[in-house]
């Protein structure tokens, strides 16, 4: 409980910091919905404000996010709606730089670290027509894990054509969420107490 009212804060001055980088009303968002770790099932409310205007490569990219095993859309969207790549750098999106820039502010304003080159990113990104009258829509997002047993926190962000031109992507979004942490393998911890502690050891006694 405190972990997720920590979230909230932690979304809130996010959302504050972006206010000033001329994010759109009508945009994509996301929100935790619920986690579990111990069976690597993690839930987000998708979010499209009325009137979203969406075209082929907007959407959004999950950072950090480790292990994925499977990804589904349902209700007011579908995963068919939506190529679904994994990198372990940037994204798949309309304008991936300026995507990443929104998602890097959103870190740096509640002190998390951004785009970890050895964790996976996660985007899904439109495919289809553009659809100009796509929102109000809300959609679950079920993403499932096979790393096991401990949460962190990373950061979305999102594009689509929303703004005051909606013949260029205009409109961003970018907030923390929850997901899943990469914790030290067995064997690491392993070689961790054979070499590393006893090597520490001998170091407080040379201090010593």
């Amino acid at each position: 409980m405190q972990f997720k009212k920590t979230c909230a804060v932690l979304a809130a001055g996010a959302a504050f910091v972006l206010a000033g980088n001329k994010v759109s009303f009508a945009t994509i968002t996301l929100h935790d919905f619920s986690e579990n770790p111990s069976t690597g099932v993690y839930t987000y409310a998708v979010s499209l404000d009325n009137p979203a205007n969406v075209q082929a490569n907007d959407g959004f990219v999950i950072y950090d996010f480790p292990g994925l095993a499977s990804a589904t859309l349902s209700g007011g969207l579908t995963t068919s709606q939506f190529s679904i790549t994994q990198s372990l750098t940037s994204n798949s999106l309309t304008r991936s730089s300026a995507v990443d820039q929104n998602g890097a502010v959103a870190a740096a304003a509640n002190g998390l670290g951004f785009d970890s080159t050895s964790i996976e990113n996660i985007s899904f990104a439109y495919v289809g027509p553009p659809l100009p009258d796509l929102g109000p829509a809300l959609a679950t997002l079920t993403l499932t894990t096979y790393l096991l047993g401990s949460e962190g926190i990373s950061v979305y962000a999102s594009v689509d054509h929303s703004g005051p031109t909606t013949a260029v992507p205009y409109s961003f979004s970018a907030n923390p969420v929850i997901v899943p942490a990469v914790i030290p393998e067995p064997a690491t911890l392993a070689l961790l107490a054979v070499v590393g502690v006893p090597m520490m050891l001998r170091r407080g006694k040379r201090q010593a």
